[in-house]
Protein backbone atom coordinates (compact mmCIF):
# COMPACT_ATOMS: atom_id res chain seq x y z
CA UNK A 1 0.00 0.00 0.00
CA UNK A 2 1.72 3.58 -1.31
CA UNK A 3 1.25 6.41 0.96
CA UNK A 4 -1.47 8.55 0.45
CA UNK A 5 -0.64 12.15 -0.37
CA UNK A 6 -1.76 13.62 2.93
CA UNK A 7 0.34 10.96 4.84
CA UNK A 8 3.14 12.06 2.71
CA UNK A 9 2.99 15.76 3.20
CA UNK A 10 2.29 14.79 6.93
CA UNK A 11 5.70 13.03 7.30
CA UNK A 12 7.48 15.46 5.38
CA UNK A 13 6.54 18.18 7.94
CA UNK A 14 7.00 15.91 11.10
CA UNK A 15 10.37 15.35 10.09
CA UNK A 16 11.81 18.16 8.69
CA UNK A 17 12.90 15.98 5.22
CA UNK A 18 15.31 18.19 3.54
CA UNK A 19 15.10 19.39 -0.30
CA UNK A 20 16.97 17.88 -2.52
CA UNK A 21 20.47 19.93 -4.15
CA UNK A 22 18.66 22.69 -7.22
CA UNK A 23 18.99 21.07 -10.88
CA UNK A 24 21.87 22.31 -12.42
CA UNK A 25 24.91 21.11 -14.49
CA UNK A 26 26.65 20.39 -10.96
CA UNK A 27 24.92 16.80 -9.98
CA UNK A 28 26.48 13.51 -11.00
CA UNK A 29 25.05 11.36 -13.42
CA UNK A 30 25.75 7.93 -14.19
CA UNK A 31 24.77 6.50 -17.76
CA UNK A 32 24.03 2.50 -17.87
CA UNK A 33 23.31 1.30 -20.97
CA UNK A 34 24.84 -1.74 -23.21
CA UNK A 35 25.08 0.33 -26.65
CA UNK A 36 28.31 2.23 -27.02
CA UNK A 37 26.37 4.75 -28.77
CA UNK A 38 24.19 5.65 -26.63
CA UNK A 39 26.33 6.24 -23.62
CA UNK A 40 28.45 8.08 -26.02
CA UNK A 41 25.67 10.41 -27.56
CA UNK A 42 24.26 10.91 -23.94
CA UNK A 43 27.91 11.89 -22.09
CA UNK A 44 28.53 13.93 -25.42
CA UNK A 45 25.61 16.48 -25.34
CA UNK A 46 25.38 16.30 -21.10
CA UNK A 47 29.05 17.61 -21.26
CA UNK A 48 28.49 19.82 -24.01
CA UNK A 49 25.65 21.67 -22.32
CA UNK A 50 28.23 22.08 -19.13
CA UNK A 51 27.63 18.62 -16.89
CA UNK A 52 31.14 17.74 -15.89
CA UNK A 53 30.23 14.32 -13.17
CA UNK A 54 29.23 12.47 -16.59
CA UNK A 55 30.12 8.49 -15.79
CA UNK A 56 29.17 5.51 -17.56
CA UNK A 57 28.63 1.41 -16.88
CA UNK A 58 27.95 -1.11 -19.73
CA UNK A 59 25.78 -3.15 -17.82
CA UNK A 60 23.81 -3.38 -14.24
CA UNK A 61 26.57 -4.92 -12.92
CA UNK A 62 29.23 -2.44 -13.60
CA UNK A 63 25.98 0.29 -12.50
CA UNK A 64 25.42 -1.46 -8.85
CA UNK A 65 29.46 -1.17 -8.26
CA UNK A 66 29.50 2.15 -9.19
CA UNK A 67 26.72 3.25 -7.02
CA UNK A 68 28.20 1.66 -4.38
CA UNK A 69 31.61 3.84 -4.61
CA UNK A 70 30.08 6.75 -5.34
CA UNK A 71 25.99 7.54 -5.48
CA UNK A 72 24.79 9.57 -8.47
CA UNK A 73 21.94 12.34 -8.36
CA UNK A 74 20.37 10.85 -11.31
CA UNK A 75 20.57 7.82 -13.01
CA UNK A 76 19.67 7.05 -16.26
CA UNK A 77 19.34 3.31 -17.26
CA UNK A 78 18.25 1.08 -20.11
CA UNK A 79 15.50 -1.01 -20.44
CA UNK A 80 16.85 -3.56 -22.42
CA UNK A 81 18.55 -5.55 -19.61
CA UNK A 82 17.36 -8.69 -18.71
CA UNK A 83 19.56 -10.45 -16.20
CA UNK A 84 18.83 -8.98 -14.40
CA UNK A 85 15.91 -5.93 -15.60
CA UNK A 86 16.10 -1.93 -15.07
CA UNK A 87 13.24 -3.35 -12.68
CA UNK A 88 15.12 -5.47 -10.48
CA UNK A 89 18.25 -2.40 -10.66
CA UNK A 90 15.62 -0.35 -9.21
CA UNK A 91 14.25 -2.41 -6.39
CA UNK A 92 17.92 -2.95 -5.32
CA UNK A 93 17.76 0.58 -5.08
CA UNK A 94 15.02 1.43 -2.92
CA UNK A 95 16.00 -1.33 -0.96
CA UNK A 96 19.88 -1.33 -0.23
CA UNK A 97 20.88 1.16 2.55
CA UNK A 98 24.17 1.49 1.22
CA UNK A 99 23.01 2.69 -1.99
CA UNK A 100 21.73 6.01 -1.96
CA UNK A 101 20.03 7.17 -4.98
CA UNK A 102 17.67 10.14 -6.16
CA UNK A 103 16.10 10.47 -9.93
CA UNK A 104 16.01 7.47 -11.98
CA UNK A 105 14.76 8.04 -15.92
CA UNK A 106 14.55 5.03 -18.12
CA UNK A 107 16.05 4.96 -21.61
CA UNK A 108 13.77 3.31 -23.84
CA UNK A 109 11.92 2.88 -27.17
CA UNK A 110 8.46 4.03 -26.98
CA UNK A 111 6.35 2.76 -24.53
CA UNK A 112 2.51 2.13 -25.10
CA UNK A 113 -0.04 3.67 -21.34
CA UNK A 114 -0.01 0.55 -19.55
CA UNK A 115 3.86 0.22 -19.89
CA UNK A 116 4.62 3.99 -19.02
CA UNK A 117 2.10 3.34 -16.24
CA UNK A 118 4.31 0.09 -14.75
CA UNK A 119 7.64 2.01 -14.82
CA UNK A 120 6.01 5.01 -13.04
CA UNK A 121 4.93 2.61 -10.04
CA UNK A 122 8.38 0.83 -10.26
CA UNK A 123 10.05 3.96 -9.52
CA UNK A 124 11.48 5.97 -12.61
CA UNK A 125 10.21 9.31 -12.73
CA UNK A 126 10.77 10.25 -16.81
CA UNK A 127 11.81 8.75 -19.78
CA UNK A 128 14.67 9.31 -22.64
CA UNK A 129 13.30 7.53 -25.94
CA UNK A 130 15.39 6.23 -28.58
CA UNK A 131 16.13 7.00 -30.76
CA UNK A 132 17.88 9.57 -29.02
CA UNK A 133 16.81 13.58 -29.91
CA UNK A 134 19.90 15.36 -28.17
CA UNK A 135 18.36 18.78 -27.33
CA UNK A 136 15.15 16.74 -25.76
CA UNK A 137 17.68 15.06 -22.79
CA UNK A 138 18.22 18.14 -20.40
CA UNK A 139 14.73 19.00 -20.37
CA UNK A 140 13.63 15.12 -19.81
CA UNK A 141 16.04 15.27 -16.79
CA UNK A 142 14.58 18.46 -15.51
CA UNK A 143 10.64 16.79 -15.53
CA UNK A 144 12.54 13.33 -13.75
CA UNK A 145 14.47 15.81 -11.36
CA UNK A 146 10.81 17.70 -10.41
CA UNK A 147 8.82 14.75 -9.93
CA UNK A 148 11.40 13.63 -7.40
CA UNK A 149 11.52 16.81 -5.55
CA UNK A 150 7.89 16.71 -5.14
CA UNK A 151 6.82 17.22 -1.75
CA UNK A 152 4.48 14.76 -2.15
CA UNK A 153 6.66 12.48 -3.36
CA UNK A 154 7.24 9.35 -0.66
CA UNK A 155 10.55 8.34 -2.21
CA UNK A 156 12.00 11.24 -0.54
CA UNK A 157 11.31 10.12 2.82
CA UNK A 158 12.70 6.70 2.52
CA UNK A 159 15.97 8.24 1.24
CA UNK A 160 16.06 10.84 4.21
CA UNK A 161 15.87 7.61 6.46
CA UNK A 162 18.71 5.89 4.44
CA UNK A 163 20.88 9.04 4.85
CA UNK A 164 20.08 8.73 8.36
CA UNK A 165 21.26 5.62 8.73
CA UNK A 166 24.38 6.12 6.73
CA UNK A 167 25.54 8.62 8.64
CA UNK A 168 24.72 6.81 12.52
CA UNK A 169 21.81 9.25 13.36
CA UNK A 170 20.12 5.69 14.01
CA UNK A 171 16.85 6.85 16.22
CA UNK A 172 16.07 9.52 13.78
CA UNK A 173 16.24 7.09 11.13
CA UNK A 174 14.16 4.43 13.55
CA UNK A 175 11.17 7.18 14.03
CA UNK A 176 10.94 7.80 10.53
CA UNK A 177 10.81 4.22 9.52
CA UNK A 178 8.31 3.44 12.45
CA UNK A 179 5.91 6.29 11.28
CA UNK A 180 6.37 4.44 7.08
CA UNK A 181 5.30 0.93 8.94
CA UNK A 182 2.07 2.39 10.11
CA UNK A 183 1.39 3.83 7.20
CA UNK A 184 2.21 1.27 5.19
CA UNK A 185 0.47 -1.46 6.25
CA UNK A 186 1.45 -4.13 3.73
CA UNK A 187 4.98 -3.11 2.82
CA UNK A 188 8.78 -4.98 3.36
CA UNK A 189 10.53 -1.61 3.03
CA UNK A 190 10.09 0.22 6.65
CA UNK A 191 11.26 -3.37 8.10
CA UNK A 192 13.96 -4.21 6.01
CA UNK A 193 14.72 -0.69 7.08
CA UNK A 194 14.48 -1.48 11.07
CA UNK A 195 16.33 -4.43 10.37
CA UNK A 196 19.57 -2.90 8.95
CA UNK A 197 19.32 0.03 11.51
CA UNK A 198 19.15 -3.22 14.61
CA UNK A 199 22.03 -4.56 12.87
CA UNK A 200 23.94 -1.89 12.82
CA UNK A 201 22.78 -1.10 16.36
CA UNK A 202 24.65 -5.17 17.27
CA UNK A 203 20.50 -6.57 18.15
CA UNK A 204 20.99 -9.09 15.51
CA UNK A 205 17.59 -10.73 17.18
CA UNK A 206 15.54 -7.58 16.57
CA UNK A 207 17.08 -7.30 13.02
CA UNK A 208 15.98 -11.02 12.36
CA UNK A 209 12.14 -10.32 13.89
CA UNK A 210 12.47 -7.29 11.41
CA UNK A 211 13.01 -9.24 8.98
CA UNK A 212 10.71 -11.75 9.10
CA UNK A 213 7.97 -9.12 9.65
CA UNK A 214 8.89 -7.77 6.52
CA UNK A 215 8.23 -10.89 4.89
CA UNK A 216 5.18 -11.13 6.43
CA UNK A 217 4.21 -7.89 5.05
CA UNK A 218 5.43 -8.89 1.24
CA UNK A 219 6.67 -12.06 0.60
CA UNK A 220 7.71 -12.09 -2.45
CA UNK A 221 10.50 -9.21 -1.12
CA UNK A 222 13.72 -10.34 -2.66
CA UNK A 223 15.78 -8.47 -0.81
CA UNK A 224 13.94 -8.97 2.62
CA UNK A 225 14.88 -13.12 2.17
CA UNK A 226 18.08 -12.28 0.83
CA UNK A 227 18.99 -9.81 3.88
CA UNK A 228 17.86 -12.76 6.19
CA UNK A 229 19.95 -14.73 5.13
CA UNK A 230 22.38 -12.43 5.78
CA UNK A 231 21.49 -12.19 9.36
CA UNK A 232 21.50 -16.53 9.59
CA UNK A 233 24.45 -16.48 8.44
CA UNK A 234 26.22 -13.99 10.60
CA UNK A 235 24.39 -16.30 13.21
CA UNK A 236 26.01 -19.62 11.86
CA UNK A 237 23.07 -21.17 10.89
CA UNK A 238 23.79 -22.40 7.77
CA UNK A 239 21.57 -23.85 6.67
CA UNK A 240 18.52 -21.37 7.34
CA UNK A 241 20.85 -19.40 5.58
CA UNK A 242 20.94 -21.07 2.56
CA UNK A 243 17.09 -21.76 2.15
CA UNK A 244 16.50 -18.08 2.73
CA UNK A 245 19.14 -16.93 0.15
CA UNK A 246 17.58 -19.90 -2.49
CA UNK A 247 14.04 -18.35 -1.91
CA UNK A 248 15.41 -14.86 -2.75
CA UNK A 249 16.90 -16.49 -5.97
CA UNK A 250 14.46 -18.54 -6.95
CA UNK A 251 12.10 -15.46 -6.14
CA UNK A 252 14.31 -13.42 -8.51
CA UNK A 253 16.71 -16.26 -10.81
CA UNK A 254 17.30 -13.88 -13.87
CA UNK A 255 19.04 -11.18 -11.21
CA UNK A 256 22.33 -11.79 -11.27
CA UNK A 257 23.36 -9.34 -8.71
CA UNK A 258 21.09 -11.13 -6.15
CA UNK A 259 23.89 -13.92 -7.22
CA UNK A 260 26.62 -11.47 -6.94
CA UNK A 261 25.64 -10.06 -3.71
CA UNK A 262 25.05 -13.50 -1.73
CA UNK A 263 27.76 -15.65 -3.50
CA UNK A 264 29.95 -12.77 -2.33
CA UNK A 265 28.85 -13.21 1.80
CA UNK A 266 28.94 -17.08 1.20
CA UNK A 267 32.72 -16.78 -0.34
CA UNK A 268 33.45 -14.74 2.43
CA UNK A 269 32.47 -17.33 4.99
CA UNK A 270 34.40 -20.12 3.00
CA UNK A 271 31.23 -21.97 1.99
CA UNK A 272 31.97 -22.46 -1.69
CA UNK A 273 29.47 -25.60 -2.07
CA UNK A 274 27.21 -23.87 -0.75
CA UNK A 275 27.53 -20.91 -3.40
CA UNK A 276 28.38 -23.48 -6.20
CA UNK A 277 24.95 -24.95 -4.80
CA UNK A 278 22.96 -21.12 -5.72
CA UNK A 279 25.08 -20.29 -8.80
CA UNK A 280 23.82 -23.55 -10.41
CA UNK A 281 20.20 -22.57 -9.89
CA UNK A 282 21.38 -19.52 -12.49
CA UNK A 283 22.82 -21.98 -14.86
CA UNK A 284 19.46 -24.00 -14.86
CA UNK A 285 17.29 -20.67 -15.39
CA UNK A 286 19.34 -20.03 -18.66
CA UNK A 287 21.27 -17.24 -17.08
CA UNK A 288 24.23 -16.86 -20.09
CA UNK A 289 26.90 -14.31 -18.19
CA UNK A 290 30.50 -14.02 -18.04
CA UNK A 291 30.40 -13.02 -14.14
CA UNK A 292 27.78 -16.59 -13.46
CA UNK A 293 30.66 -18.65 -15.05
CA UNK A 294 33.43 -17.36 -13.45
CA UNK A 295 32.37 -17.11 -9.85
CA UNK A 296 31.16 -21.10 -10.48
CA UNK A 297 34.31 -21.99 -12.10
CA UNK A 298 36.42 -19.95 -8.63
CA UNK A 299 33.85 -22.46 -6.31
CA UNK A 300 34.81 -24.98 -8.43
CA UNK A 301 38.25 -24.21 -8.12
CA UNK A 302 38.23 -23.81 -4.26
CA UNK A 303 36.74 -26.94 -4.08
CA UNK A 304 39.38 -28.87 -6.13
CA UNK A 305 36.61 -29.58 -8.98
CA UNK A 306 39.11 -29.25 -11.34
CA UNK A 307 37.64 -30.45 -14.84
CA UNK A 308 34.17 -28.81 -13.52
CA UNK A 309 36.24 -25.08 -12.41
CA UNK A 310 37.89 -25.18 -16.03
CA UNK A 311 34.92 -25.44 -18.38
CA UNK A 312 33.28 -22.41 -16.37
CA UNK A 313 36.38 -20.42 -15.96
CA UNK A 314 37.05 -20.86 -20.01
CA UNK A 315 33.43 -19.84 -20.60
CA UNK A 316 33.99 -16.74 -18.94
CA UNK A 317 37.42 -16.33 -20.58
CA UNK A 318 35.58 -16.72 -24.57
CA UNK A 319 32.84 -14.49 -23.53
CA UNK A 320 35.48 -11.71 -21.64
CA UNK A 321 38.57 -12.43 -23.89
CA UNK A 322 40.37 -9.70 -22.11
CA UNK A 323 39.34 -9.91 -18.92
CA UNK A 324 41.95 -10.00 -16.72
CA UNK A 325 40.59 -11.48 -13.79
CA UNK A 326 38.77 -14.05 -15.78
CA UNK A 327 42.23 -14.98 -17.16
CA UNK A 328 44.22 -15.07 -14.59
CA UNK A 329 42.03 -17.32 -12.35
CA UNK A 330 41.80 -19.26 -15.32
CA UNK A 331 45.51 -19.54 -15.69
CA UNK A 332 45.90 -20.82 -11.38
CA UNK A 333 43.51 -23.57 -12.66
CA UNK A 334 45.32 -24.50 -15.19
CA UNK A 335 48.50 -24.29 -12.96
CA UNK A 336 47.06 -26.37 -10.15
CA UNK A 337 45.85 -28.90 -11.96
CA UNK A 338 48.94 -29.61 -13.67
CA UNK A 339 48.49 -28.19 -16.93
CA UNK A 340 51.68 -26.28 -16.95
CA UNK A 341 51.55 -24.80 -20.04
CA UNK A 342 48.45 -23.61 -20.91
CA UNK A 343 48.89 -21.68 -17.62
CA UNK A 344 51.77 -20.28 -19.17
CA UNK A 345 49.82 -19.33 -22.43
CA UNK A 346 47.53 -17.25 -20.38
CA UNK A 347 50.40 -15.42 -18.54
CA UNK A 348 52.38 -14.47 -21.16
CA UNK A 349 49.00 -13.00 -23.05
CA UNK A 350 48.42 -11.39 -20.43
CA UNK A 351 51.78 -9.37 -19.89
CA UNK A 352 51.80 -8.79 -23.47
CA UNK A 353 49.12 -6.31 -23.15
CA UNK A 354 50.33 -5.31 -19.25
CA UNK A 355 53.41 -5.68 -18.74
CA UNK A 356 53.04 -4.31 -15.68
CA UNK A 357 51.10 -6.46 -13.74
CA UNK A 358 53.17 -7.13 -10.90
CA UNK A 359 50.07 -9.74 -9.40
CA UNK A 360 50.26 -11.66 -13.14
CA UNK A 361 54.36 -11.63 -12.79
CA UNK A 362 54.50 -12.95 -9.04
CA UNK A 363 51.51 -15.61 -10.67
CA UNK A 364 53.93 -16.58 -13.42
CA UNK A 365 57.28 -16.75 -11.45
CA UNK A 366 55.45 -19.17 -8.83
CA UNK A 367 54.30 -21.24 -12.25
CA UNK A 368 58.07 -21.29 -13.51
CA UNK A 369 59.31 -22.56 -10.46
CA UNK A 370 56.77 -25.51 -10.44
CA UNK A 371 58.32 -25.57 -14.27
CA UNK A 372 61.52 -26.23 -12.42
CA UNK A 373 62.38 -23.51 -14.42
CA UNK A 374 64.10 -21.10 -11.30
CA UNK A 375 66.19 -19.14 -12.96
CA UNK A 376 63.68 -18.13 -15.17
CA UNK A 377 61.56 -17.10 -12.09
CA UNK A 378 64.34 -15.30 -10.50
CA UNK A 379 64.72 -12.48 -12.84
CA UNK A 380 60.74 -12.52 -13.26
CA UNK A 381 61.16 -11.60 -9.55
CA UNK A 382 63.85 -8.99 -9.77
CA UNK A 383 61.86 -7.56 -12.70
CA UNK A 384 59.26 -7.18 -10.43
CA UNK A 385 60.84 -5.79 -7.56
CA UNK A 386 62.60 -3.52 -9.98
CA UNK A 387 59.17 -1.61 -11.06
CA UNK A 388 57.73 -2.38 -7.69
CA UNK A 389 60.12 -2.25 -4.77
CA UNK A 390 57.57 -2.59 -2.12
CA UNK A 391 56.76 -5.77 -3.48
CA UNK A 392 57.51 -8.00 -0.41
CA UNK A 393 56.27 -11.15 -1.22
CA UNK A 394 58.74 -10.94 -4.45
CA UNK A 395 61.38 -10.13 -2.18
CA UNK A 396 60.52 -13.04 0.00
CA UNK A 397 60.74 -15.18 -2.82
CA UNK A 398 64.13 -14.24 -3.97
CA UNK A 399 65.74 -14.77 -0.91
CA UNK A 400 64.19 -18.21 -0.73
CA UNK A 401 65.03 -19.01 -4.25
CA UNK A 402 68.55 -17.81 -4.31
CA UNK A 403 69.43 -20.07 -1.11
CA UNK A 404 67.82 -22.76 -3.36
CA UNK A 405 69.90 -22.27 -6.05
CA UNK A 406 73.86 -21.36 -4.97
CA UNK A 407 73.01 -21.85 -1.46
CA UNK A 408 73.76 -18.04 -1.01
CA UNK A 409 71.62 -14.78 0.29
CA UNK A 410 71.36 -11.99 -2.28
CA UNK A 411 71.87 -8.49 -1.46
CA UNK A 412 69.07 -6.31 -1.14
CA UNK A 413 67.02 -5.38 -4.14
Amino acid sequence: MALMTSESEDIYKLFHVPQPPAFGNDLDILIVDAEMDVRLILTHHLQKVGYKKVRVARDILAAHDAMRQQPAHVLLVSNDFTTPSASDFMAELRDDAALQKDVVVLITFPLNKPEIMLALETGFYHFIIKPIIPNTIVPNLKKAYEAYANPKNPERIYDCAKDHLKNKKYDEAKQIYLELSRHTATAARPHIGLAQIALAEGNTEEAIFQAKTAIQKNSNSVYAHAFLGDLWLRQGQLDDAVASYKTAIELSPLNILRYKVITEKLIEANRMEEASTLLEIAIGAGVEHPFINERLGYCSFRCKYYPKALKYLQRAVHAEPENISYLNSLAICYRDSGKFDEALDIYNKILKHDNDNSSVMYNKSLLLILMERKEDALKLLHRIVAKHPDHKKAKEKIHELAEDLDGTKPTES
